[in-house]
């Protein structure tokens, strides 16, 4: 399958999707700091080096998927979140119009947890909705990266979209089981001294290990604010994109504790306080080490490894895109919403109206469905012992507000909800099926947490 790649900057995303079968022919990036390193890695695909936003669909070669991640500094909730009213931010729509103008089968965005925040919620769902009237079905979760392997607690949203027509049925990569890659798998045979700079031109002639320097500037007083440092037989903080924020090399001992908003280098330990290199923080992204970095100023050796999606997720993710298109075709099975209701109350209101809601976003309690879709064939709500299916209709759920639900007698505690209408108040009965035997996804404490499930996950 042939994709193209926008906002490539070094190719991550790219290179996991190589990694997983993919031909990524062609490749957007406007910073020029960047072209050496993505054409040196990636000689089999045509870099373009225009502006996004002079770009149109005829642009761009035909291929079956579009690949990105746009800037995400506007929704970062480390910066000013500035979202669309900052000229990066208005990027993602530049990203979505090529989406909707050139129609690939699929498409895949990634964006920092902040798109998500209660700030940003309603913009991002304006997003997802925008994408669906352009004829998609959209998915959309937040992953961390930690649970593909990958040695880094590094939590990003992803929002996977398919044309209707394909009828493909996508499922985010399930998380691996633990343990974790520590840092000690992940870097620990790197043990020779690294090359420290901080304001002079990087010498890009290496011995054993390329790319391995070190920003030496101060540690400013936000980053002294918090401890800064994994040990070996943990993950590592988040790989970022700014050189002076970078984490700790796990050869020190955690920083002293002196107040909420201070903490110290131990006396005497002084000497071991060092940032990670550009090649540990490639190693802790999963970058290969023939994967090679060009830079003179080494702030824009760490600006690319940190902002690159780690090209083993990427690969995770290139993989469950390539199962969905695999599907096509397949008869699918009957899904159910699997709920909660929380007490008499709620179960008497939803049989007296025929509706069921669950609450939209990202918190306990709300359901990631993709938009698009129409209801889950059949409910099963569930409470301590209590078990029930009912029929749905198979229709588009409906965004109802919390003032609606209270009109129609509901107890809603949030503000926003998908509703789904059931086809009739009696309960039925599938073959074969035993409500009792139903094992529910998740510990005691997530048991309330409605999900989508085929009937053949219930009956195993």
């Amino acid at each position: 399958m042939k994709v193209a790649s926008f906002f490539a900057g070094c190719g991550g995303l790219d290179l996991g999707f190589e990694q997983a079968g993919y031909d990524v022919i062609w490749a957007n990036e406007f910073d020029e700091a960047i072209h050496e390193t993505y054409q040196f890695n990636h000689p089999n695909t045509y870099l373009c080096k225009s502006d996004i936003r002079t770009l149109k669909a005829a642009n761009i070669p035909d291929c079956d998927g579009f690949i990105g991640g746009p800037p995400c500094q506007s929704w970062s909730e480390g910066g000013k979140q500035l979202g669309l009213n900052d000229e990066r931010g208005r990027l993602f729509l530049d990203y979505i119009q090529l989406i909707k103008e050139k129609r690939p089968q699929f498409f895949i965005i990634e964006n920092v947890q902040g798109i998500i925040s209660d700030k940003h919620f309603k913009t991002f769902l304006s997003f997802l909705s925008n994408l669906e009237c352009a004829g998609y079905v959209v998915s959309y979760s937040l992953l961390n990266a930690a649970d593909y392997r990958i040695p880094q607690d590094r939590f990003r949203v992803f929002i996977v979209g398919f044309i209707k027509e394909l009828d493909s049925a996508f499922r985010f990569p399930e998380p691996l089981p633990k343990p974790f890659v520590t840092l000690q798998k992940a870097i620990g045979d790197i043990t020779e001294k690294p090359r420290f700079y901080n304001n002079e031109r990087v010498n890009q002639e290496y011995g054993k290990w390329i790319n391995h320097d070190t920003f030496a500037g101060p540690f400013d007083a936000k980053f002294m604010a918090r401890n800064r440092i994994r040990a070996w037989n943990e993950v590592s903080f988040t790989i970022q994109a700014q050189a002076k924020n970078c984490p700790l090399h796990p050869q020190a001992p955690t920083m002293k504790y002196i107040s909420p908003n201070q903490r110290a280098f131990l006396p005497g330990c002084e000497h071991l306080y060092r940032r990670l290199s550009v090649r540990e923080c490639a190693r802790i992204q999963t970058f290969p080490d023939k994967f090679r970095f060009f830079y003179t100023d080494i702030k824009e050796g760490y600006k690319m490894v940190g902002n690159a999606v780690p090209p083993r997720l990427a690969r995770s993710l290139a993989l469950s895109i390539k199962d969905a298109l695999n599907s096509m075709g397949r008869k699918k099975e009957a899904d159910v919403l699997v709920a909660y209701y929380k007490d008499e109350h709620q179960l008497r209101m939803t049989l007296k109206n025929k509706l069921y809601y669950v609450r939209t976003g990202f918190r306990r309690g709300a359901l990631q469905m993709p938009v698009g879709v129409t209801s889950p064939k059949y409910l099963l709500l569930h409470n301590q012992n209590n078990r029930f299916l009912y029929a749905m209709v198979e229709e588009h759920p409906k965004i109802m507000s919390a003032s609606e639900l209270f009109h129609l007698g509901f107890a809603p505690s949030g503000n926003e909800y998908l509703t789904f209408k059931l086809e009739d108040v009696e309960c039925i009965n599938i073959e074969g099926l035993n409500l009792a035997d139903v094992k529910l996804r998740g510990k005691k404490r997530d048991i309330a947490i409605p999900y989508i499930a085929s009937i053949q996950e219930l009956f195993s």
